[in-house]
């Protein structure tokens, strides 16, 4: 046993089982560290070691190398930086962000820009101790999160054509990301009315947060159908897959339709 802080004590099983659950596991030497030092100053210590965008730079050095990344260059990235990282309770926490806001190399649609992939694992690992509403912003404008839950190149409603807004995204944000589908007591249970759980949305909450979610494009430089429909003339922008969407104010109605990405 090691003194943590004052006169506390911090016991062997306590340190290792605290560097269990903060990191992806530690070696008998951060144990001891931490012992040293107590959990205080251990969170201190993590919060105040920069974030970096080490999974997109591996994937540049991969493609400047001449090589087209694969599922295996993520899967190398993560478990190197999450492995040998210093930062090793902000790793853990952006790994629990990707299992809520969640994008998939499964999916056809974000299969093919892995290097955006690693930028949006780079960008949870940057919010990973920020605001709530800075974090869901980084996501909604991500492009990767665009493509995935559809509302990259969203359309606005339009009658005429019976076409209205893809809801996927904004049924996300409410279902996953914030609110969850029922009412909760303080003690996380759902609260009841008349022995029913009381539902924390609509449908037509669903309808009116999908319009919030329409224009949203790639950042480009581009021409507005270029950035829109993805056309290659003017060239697309290679750094797309990286940049966080740009909202494309319409001056004239769209009667094109863009088909979901799921």
């Amino acid at each position: 046993m090691a003194k943590s802080s004052g006169t506390t004590l911090l016991k062997d099983r306590d340190a290792s089982r605290f560097l269990a659950q903060a990191t992806f596991g530690a070696t008998a030497s951060e144990i001891a560290h931490l012992q040293r030092i107590g959990y205080a100053a251990w969170m201190r210590e993590q919060l105040v070691i920069p974030p970096e965008r080490r999974h997109q730079e591996y994937l540049d050095t991969i493609i400047a190398a001449g090589t087209s990344p694969s599922d295996s260059h993520i899967a190398n990235t993560f478990w190197k930086q999450a492995a040998t990282a210093p930062d090793s309770l902000p790793q853990r926490v952006a790994f629990a962000l990707s299992q809520i806001f969640v994008i998939s190399l499964v999916d056809g649609n974000v299969a093919g820009f892995r290097r955006g992939v690693a930028s949006y694992l780079d960008m949870l690992g940057q919010q990973a101790f920020g605001n709530f509403r800075t974090l869901l912003e980084a996501v909604a404008r991500h492009p990767m999160m665009g493509l995935y839950l559809s509302h990259l190149k969203n359309q606005k409603e339009d009658p005429t054509l019976f076409r209205v807004p893809d809801q996927n995204f904004a049924r996300e944000v409410m279902q996953l990301f914030t609110i969850g589908l029922v009412e909760l007591n303080a003690d996380g249970t759902p609260r009841l009315v008349g022995g029913l759980p009381v539902e924390t949305y609509t449908d037509a909450d669903i309808i009116g947060l999908s319009r919030v979610f329409t224009g949203f494009s790639w950042a480009g430089p581009d021409t507005l159908n270029g950035r829109f429909f993805g056309n290659t003339t003017p060239p697309r922008d290679p750094d797309r897959d990286i940049l966080p969407c740009r909202v494309i104010p319409s001056t004239t109605p769209c009667r094109r339709k863009v088909s979901s990405a799921r």
